[in-house]
């Protein structure tokens, strides 16, 4: 997988080398209830998002394949738009299957120590 992701660097400051874990779920909710059409942080407690330091909610705009299409070559891109911090996800199909253009998605993330 090949991540390109802007962040809010003055919020959210990384170096590079810096390691970190990303999820990315399309709800907040630990039993999978659906999420709704906006984020409020207030309403939701105990949420996955409890034990990251940065959350964005944003929404998949567009998904392109590649363009060789060959059997070997079976990659797709997924690009999401967080309020305009853009990220593009490309990978193999297979691990991409789950995304649709239109879903809205949070990215949760935090360092690690190392």
């Amino acid at each position: 997988m090949d991540l390109i992701l802007d962040i809010n660097s003055w919020l959210y400051p990384l170096e590079l080398g810096d390691k970190f874990r990303l999820v990315l779920a399309t709800t907040l909710h630990e039993d999978g209830t659906a999420a709704g059409m906006e984020y409020n942080a207030a309403e939701i407690e105990g949420s996955r998002a409890d034990s990251f330091e940065y959350v964005m909610f944003g929404k998949v705009y567009r998904i392109e394949g590649d363009d060789s299409q060959t059997e070997s070559s079976n990659r797709l891109s997924a690009y999401v738009s967080f309020g305009g911090l853009l990220m593009r996800l490309q990978g193999d199909a297979n691990n991409l299957h789950g995304f649709e253009i239109d879903q809205h998605m949070f990215l949760l993330m935090k360092k690690l120590a190392f």
